[in-house]
C-alpha cells in the first residue's frame, strides 16, 4: 500500500480589518487540503495593529481553524507566496500529514537574556517530540526583531549626535536594552542557544518587523500575541530537508581593520584606531550630512560592513549598521572578525542569489518556507516579481512563502550556522524521486 502523501496549502488575505482577514486567510488555506492540518504559519504586515488588533487576527483565525491546531508566526515587512509579493495584508501555509509530529516551543524576554528564552524554548520542543520516531528534526525560529531604542530625553532615532559623551550614551542605550526591551534584537544569540540545545534540528530563522520605522514588531503563538518572544515551530518528520543561505554579495576595495568594539562585538567603536563614524566616512568618501533618518536605506544598507560570522566561513558575511551612538556604530547582529570590508550588490546579482541558492537542491519539493532580508524586498524594485518566478520554477508550483525580516538564518547539522543580512533563506521540505 502507498504510503499517504503529505497536503501543504498557502492561502492569504489583503482585507483591511484585523478579524475579517483572519477568517478569510485560515478558510482560503486550509480550504485546500483534504484533511485537517497539523499545523499553520501565519505572517502579517502591521497594518492590523491599527484596524483590529493582532489579537482580533488570531481570533478570526481560529474562527476557521480546528480548535488546538498549532500556529507559529509573527509581523514581516512584507510576503512573496504563488501568488505574487505583497506589502500588505496577511498569508498562512498550512499542512497535513500522517507522517509527522508537531510542537510549539515558546521563551520570553529575548532581548534582555536571550539564552534563558532559548532554553526555555529547546525544553518544550524536547519535551513535545520526545517520543517521535521520524528521522529528520526541524524548527522555525520566529524571534522578536529589533526595535529602534527609547532613550529619553533624545528619543527613538537611528542617529545620535555625539552631543552626550561616549559613556552616557552607551549607558543610555544600556537602559533601553535591559530594561525597556528596545534596542538590538539579539536574535544570534537566541539561535545559537537554540543550536547548543538541539544540535541535530536543522533551522531557519527569522526576526519580525514593522513596516519599516523599527518602532514595534509581534510573534504569534497559537492564541497568544507576543512582544521579545522566540516561538518555534518543532518537527520531526519522513520528509527529506534542504536548507541553505545565500547573499551574494561582493567585497568592494574598501577593507579596514575594526580595532575597539563592545564586550559583545555589537559596537563598533574604533575602525584602523579612529572614532568609527568619522572613519568609516572617510573609508566611503560620503559627508556626514549624507546619513540622516531619510537617507537611511539607501545607505547603510546599500553598503553593509563585511565580516566572517564564522571562522570557518570563506566569505565575509553582510553586516549592516542599524543605529549610531555619536561616533560608534551598533550593528543588527554581532562582527566577530576584526578585518572587515565593505560589501555591496547590484540587482542582477539580488536576482541571482536564488539560482544561488537552490542550484544544489536535490530533493522534489512539496513545500517550503524562505526567510529574507526587508532589504530585498525594499532594493528589488519591480524585480520583486521576477524573484518569484524564479522561486516558483524551482518549486515546481508547491506551496511557498518568503517572508521577509529583519534578520535571518539556516542551520543545518552537517552545513552549520549562516547568519548574515541581506540574505535569502530556504527551508524546503520534500522527498527523492524514488521514494513514491
Amino acid at each position: 500500500m502507498a504510503e499517504e502523501k503529505l497536503e501543504a496549502a498557502v492561502g492569504m488575505s489583503r482585507k483591511w480589518d484585523a478579524r475579517e482577514t483572519g477568517k478569510e486567510v485560515a478558510r482560503s488555506t486550509i480550504e485546500k487540503l483534504s484533511k485537517p492540518p497539523d499545523f499553520l504559519v501565519l505572517f502579517s504586515t502591521i497594518h492590523y495593529r491599527d484596524h483590529g488588533g493582532f489579537q482580533e487576527l488570531l481570533n478570526g483565525v481560529y474562527d476557521v481553524l480546528p480548535e488546538g491546531t498549532p500556529l507559529v508566526g509573527g509581523t514581516v515587512r512584507g510576503f512573496s507566496n504563488n501568488y505574487g509579493c505583497y506589502a500588505r495584508g496577511a498569508t498562512s501555509l498550512a499542512v497535513s500529514s500522517k507522517n509527522m509530529d508537531v510542537v510549539v516551543g515558546v521563551g520570553n524576554n529575548t532581548k534582555r537574556n536571550p539564552k534563558k528564552a532559548a532554553i526555555k524554548c529547546a525544553k518544550m520542543i524536547k519535551s513535545g517530540l520526545k517520543h517521535s520516531t521520524y528521522e529528520n528534526s526541524f524548527l522555525l525560529n520566529i524571534i522578536s526583531g529589533a526595535e529602534l531604542p527609547s532613550m529619553p530625553p533624545l528619543g527613538r532615532k537611528k542617529v545620535i549626535e555625539p552631543g552626550a559623551t561616549p559613556k552616557a550614551l552607551m549607558k543610555l542605550f544600556s537602559f533601553s536594552q535591559y530594561t525597556l526591551q528596545m534596542g538590538a534584537a539579539r536574535d544570534e544569540e537566541v539561535t545559537e542557544e537554540m543550536i547548543s540545545q538541539l544540535p541535530e534540528f536543522s533551522m531557519l530563522g527569522g526576526a519580525t518587523l514593522d513596516n519599516g520605522p523599527n518602532f514595534r514588531n509581534y510573534q504569534f503563538c497559537g492564541k497568544e500575541v507576543l512582544k521579545n518572544a522566540i516561538v518555534s515551530l518543532g518537527i520531526k518528520t519522513i520528509n527529506n530537508l534542504f536548507v541553505q543561505t545565500t547573499h551574494n554579495m561582493i567585497k568592494t576595495n574598501i577593507t579596514f581593520k575594526i580595532t575597539k568594539t563592545s564586550k559583545d562585538s555589537r559596537i563598533i567603536h574604533e575602525i584602523n584606531g579612529k572614532p568609527a563614524l568619522s572613519e568609516l566616512l572617510r573609508l566611503l568618501n560620503w559627508h556626514k550630512e549624507i546619513l540622516n533618518e531619510d537617507t537611511w536605506l539607501k545607505t547603510t544598507f546599500y553598503f553593509p560592513i563585511g565580516g566572517k560570522y564564522n571562522e570557518a566561513d570563506k566569505d565575509d558575511a553582510p553586516h549592516i549598521i542599524g543605529i549610531i551612538l555619536g561616533e560608534s556604530l551598533v550593528l543588527t547582529n554581532r562582527l566577530k572578525d576584526s578585518d572587515a570590508s565593505i560589501l555591496t550588490i547590484d540587482g542582477r546579482r539580488l536576482l541571482d542569489t536564488i539560482d544561488l541558492n537552490f542550484s544544489s537542491m536535490k530533493i522534489q519539493p512539496e513545500f517550503g518556507l524562505m526567510s529574507s532580508c526587508t532589504t530585498r524586498l525594499e532594493t528589488m524594485g519591480n524585480k520583486i516579481y521576477q524573484s518569484g518566478n524564479r522561486i516558483s520554477k524551482y518549486m515546481k508550483d508547491s506551496p511557498f512563502i518568503v517572508f521577509y525580516v529583519g534578520g535571518e538564518s539556516t542551520y543545518s547539522p552537517k552545513k552549520g550556522l549562516s547568519y548574515a543580512n541581506m540574505s535569502f533563506n530556504t527551508a524546503v521540505f520534500g522527498h527523492n524521486e524514488n521514494n513514491f
